[in-house]
């Protein structure tokens, strides 16, 4: 079961002052069968996330196309621009780890990270040593390692070290390799937004639960999995995106182990992915299930969220810069803090509200 930390008394109070108010009732909350607001989640959330990344990726496949059959400066400025605009779509489609991304490998193809040996990194140069011909080719390629095929990969090759060639050279091997990159992309892309938008399946038996069907047997279940995409999602933010290069002090910071670090979309992935938690939330309208007298817990997620994000859109520049300025760093850090406590009121007393059971998460143990 995932285990949430507690915030020290005065960090509390400070962030997540309306959940000191009384709990009235603890009485479970009415839910329909199917609860309507996982309907909301799948139809207002999660279908035009992917219809977004799906349309991202497109976009870029199609560029890595036209650069490498007419390259300059201002095709691959195009290619860079249309990474960044995928890492924003991203930010939304990795809150989801639940059902399709989780089959055939796709979240370790689409994102190997962490990466905290570097092996996707030697993987990726040696693949641009050694010219592997089997890389050109989308089908072959997604059969090599994960490592080699997703964003990260395609990251190095449009930023990394050598990625100017990219604007000199027709037809080079990098980029051929990187147009096969976002041609997996893309069509891992395609197959989720089709499983998600399937009659039947894991989306429908979500919205459906019924004891005879594979995923959901009821409403409970159901809503447990859809509270605890918020619960466990906010822990990975908290432990593994932003603990990547967060330390306990600064002496202790990794700004090179920064997510996206070498393309600049450390922080617009951050702010992304917590814009996302809100919005997720509104349109889900998870609140309304709230029994009476818990309508605090809505209180201290707003709270939270309007005062988290509005600490994130007020940092900027590369994640490096960030972390070696005390006033921006130090807003990283409450930050950290208000995710720790939307963690703690989804995973807790949310959870504890609905009368629901914290879904496992691959963040517990080893």
């Amino acid at each position: 079961m995932m285990t949430y930390r507690r915030l020290p008394a005065l960090a509390a109070c400070l962030v997540m002052l309306c959940s000191l108010l009384p709990v009235l009732s603890s009485a479970k909350a009415k839910t329909a069968n199917p609860p309507d607001v996982v309907r909301n989640a799948v139809t207002q959330f999660i279908v035009p996330a992917h219809q977004e990344f799906n349309a991202a990726a497109a976009q870029l496949a199609n560029t890595m196309e036209g650069l490498c059959v007419t390259p300059s400066s201002g095709q691959l400025q195009q290619a860079r621009n249309d990474f960044d605009a995928i890492i924003l779509a991203w930010s939304s489609i990795s809150i989801i780890r639940i059902g399709p991304i989780l089959e055939d490998n796709r979240l370790e193809r689409l994102l190997f990270w962490p990466d905290r040996r570097g092996i996707g990194l030697r993987q990726v140069q040696a693949l641009l040593v050694t010219k592997d011909p089997t890389a050109l080719e989308p089908e072959s390629l997604a059969k090599k390692s994960v490592a080699t095929q997703g964003l990260a990969a395609l990251e190095f090759v449009l930023f990394g070290t050598g990625a100017e060639t990219l604007a000199q050279e027709t037809q080079s091997f990098r980029c051929g390799y990187g147009r096969a990159i976002s041609a997996n992309i893309n069509r891992i892309s395609k197959d989720l937004l089709t499983e998600w938008q399937a009659k039947e399946g894991f989306a429908a038996q979500w919205q459906n639960p019924d004891p005879d069907h594979l995923h959901f047997r009821d409403s409970s279940e159901a809503l447990s999995t859809l509270v605890s995409l918020f619960a466990n999602g906010l822990a990975y933010y908290d432990t593994v995106e932003m603990a990547a290069f967060f330390g306990e002090t600064p002496d202790n910071d990794r700004s090179r182990q920064a997510l996206f670090r070498r393309s600049d979309n450390t922080l617009s992935l951050l702010q992304a992915g917590f814009s996302g938690f809100e919005r997720f939330y509104k349109v889900s309208n998870l609140a309304s299930l709230l029994p009476e007298g818990s309508g605090w817990i809505d209180d201290a997620i707003g709270f939270g969220f309007h005062h988290g994000g509005a600490a994130l859109d007020r940092l900027s520049g590369p994640i490096a810069d960030i972390l070696a300025d005390p006033p921006q760093r130090s807003k990283l850090a409450y930050v950290r803090t208000v995710v720790r406590g939307l963690g703690d009121n989804f995973g807790m007393d949310m959870t504890g509200a609905l009368g629901l059971t914290s879904n496992f998460s691959s963040l517990d143990g080893d």
